[in-house]
């Protein structure tokens, strides 16, 4: 049965930068970031901000729906996401018809490193703070972790792989 792999990470971990080092592997990966519009709007709304959390949980159950159509193609695959197991889990719950079991690992950074990353994107004091709660919340929810501080996005994508392959066998 193939294998769904989830990597969580607040943002500034890394996730959408790893992304396009994974495509030499033998793995589907895909991005919740890759669906919305550079302005964060997705079928006219934009669900990247915050005034737009009444449609998160619509969207990570298309998440799951969309990884479970990429496991048709009875390979691995990679789904790199903001979410906890638990919020994975309450959007596989319902109209998800047979929803996969997920292995998770966390994209992680030292918190300065999260703090210039973000701050190089234009993001204010609070949502900065925010996102390094968030890692706060998914370093105590996910053991599995591979860090992007001192590491090229090409050596994360190798160990991801590595971490895939073994988990996959």
């Amino acid at each position: 049965m193939p294998k769904l792999h989830v990597v969580t990470g607040a943002p500034g971990a890394g996730k959408s930068t790893l992304l396009r080092h994974l495509g030499a592997y033998p793995f589907a990966s895909a991005d919740f970031d890759e669906l919305p519009e550079l302005d964060g709007r997705l079928l006219g709304i934009d669900i990247t901000s915050p005034s737009a959390s009444p449609v998160w949980p619509a969207y990570n159950r298309l998440w799951v729906k969309i990884a479970t159509m990429m496991l048709r193609g009875g390979g691995p695959v990679l789904i790199l996401c903001p979410l906890t197991p638990d919020e994975w889990a309450s959007a596989a719950f319902g109209d998800v018809v047979d929803p996969p079991r997920a292995t998770w690992a966390r994209l992680d950074c030292v918190d300065a490193d999260r703090r210039a990353r973000l701050a190089a994107r234009g993001w204010d004091r609070d949502q900065i703070e925010d996102a390094v709660k968030d890692a706060e919340e998914l370093r105590c929810v996910v053991n599995q972790q591979f860090t992007t501080t001192g590491r090229s996005p090409a050596e994360v994508a190798a160990a991801i792989a590595g971490w895939i392959t073994d988990s996959s066998e």
